[in-house]
């Protein structure tokens, strides 16, 4: 992986709700792959800074005397992955459950 530069590219304005993001990130930054956001402004973004920004907006504190960091950058994954997880609509034709 050294000798490449990959680029997973999405639709989405901002990295932490991008489910490439959520779903893949997660995976290689636990193998020590360097990952960095293009951000809509042309801006350049660590992923560790997502990370932060992401506990953030879902009002994850960092620290916890229960769980140690990586189970709470964990933690923040899986509510987002929720969050934006693809849903089917289960309505029928007539709009009923």
């Amino acid at each position: 992986m050294e000798s490449y530069r990959i680029a997973l590219m999405c639709a989405e304005k901002d990295p932490v709700t991008c489910h490439r993001t959520i779903l893949v990130c997660r995976h290689l930054r636990k193998n020590g792959i360097r990952i960095r956001h293009i951000l809509e402004d042309g801006s350049i973004e660590e992923n560790d800074d997502s990370i932060k920004r992401l506990m953030r907006i879902l009002k994850i504190q960092e620290t916890n005397l229960f769980k140690n960091t990586e189970e709470i950058i964990q933690s923040a994954y899986d509510i987002q992955g929720e969050k934006i997880a693809h849903t089917e609509d289960l309505d029928n034709e007539h709009g009923k459950r």
